[in-house]
């Protein structure tokens, strides 16, 4: 029988794979190829639209606000917080975080260089970008200019890593009520934040429950009748109502029980594998999906 924190390792091991691939539908959202036949189908297609908008910007836009969520409960959780473990933390993301972040949007900044200076590949048509400190700068590091836009959240969380001191004094200064007021500020304001409201409300009620040594398993559990009968009825409202009064309210209180649904979900995968992982260990072992820079340092 695993042991609480065991089982909530499990359970944050197991939602690493979904969460990639939500993460995957968001980005892939409107991209088909440029063929006037295919945009002519899929623009009068309501079926088209709908599985889009539900992939993507419904069911996908969880992945990113529990990745942030679990990366700040696992930054905080069971430490204490002085100038050593901040210094050994930062060592540590700057291996799975910053290395991969350099990696990948130096080798597209190559790729993309490469393609547009050879005539017979250049698919950039009345490309011509000039190599320069600050083009390099904006397409590593600003969002309108990055080459390798989806890694836009991986930059956010290098700098809520960064940022993590005033991070640590804000909850413990202020507690459940610091939290709450992000929280409030995010589902009532969230358009006024941006894409940083994500990172601004959710790293830190994950630290929260790093910090008081919660167990998530635990926590969420509680709701998984109301979350289970919830979330699907939300899915069906956040559909019907986009671009209506009072929509993003629904959208902001769907991602909340969806985030409380998917460890709900995750919880109940791992228990059917508990069978599995007595019978047959080293097939246990390998069913826990695994990846590297995907993971957002969690």
């Amino acid at each position: 029988m695993a042991t609480d924190k065991e089982l909530q390792s499990k359970v944050i091991d197991f939602l690493r794979f979904p969460l990639i691939v939500g993460v995957i539908f968001i980005h892939n959202y409107g991209s088909t190829a440029n063929i006037p036949e295919m945009a002519s189908i899929t623009g009068h297609t309501p079926v088209y639209h709908i599985c889009s908008e539900l992939f993507s910007h419904i069911l996908g836009s969880v992945a990113v606000p529990l990745f942030f969520f679990i990366s700040g409960f696992l930054f905080f959780r069971n430490t204490g917080f002085d100038k050593q473990c901040y210094v050994k933390k930062l060592n540590n993301r700057a291996k799975s975080l910053l290395v991969p972040y350099l990696f990948w949007n130096i080798s597209t900044l190559i790729f993309f260089f490469t393609i547009t200076d050879t005539p017979l590949l250049n698919v950039f048509s009345g490309t011509s970008p000039k190599f320069s400190l600050q083009y390099i700068s904006g397409a590593l590091f600003q969002s309108r200019e990055m080459l390798a836009y989806q890694f836009w959240f991986v930059r956010n969380l290098i700098v809520v890593v960064i940022l993590s001191p005033v991070i640590y004094l804000y909850v413990k200064k202020f507690d459940i009520y610091g939290i709450l007021l992000l929280g409030v500020l995010w589902f009532f304001w969230e358009e006024g934040f941006g894409k940083t409201s994500i990172q601004t409300i959710f790293f830190p009620v994950g630290a929260w429950f790093g910090m008081n040594g919660r167990d998530l398993v635990k926590d969420t559990v509680k709701f998984k009748s109301l979350s289970s009968v919830l979330y699907p009825l939300m899915v069906v409202a956040d559909l019907l109502t986009k671009g209506h009064s009072g929509y993003l309210y629904i959208h902001n209180a769907r991602v909340i029980i969806g985030l409380l649904f998917a460890f709900n979900i995750g919880l109940s995968s791992v228990w059917t594998t508990v069978p599995m992982r007595r019978k047959s260990p080293e097939r246990a072992k390998d069913f826990s999906p695994t990846c590297s820079v995907a993971e957002c340092g969690v």
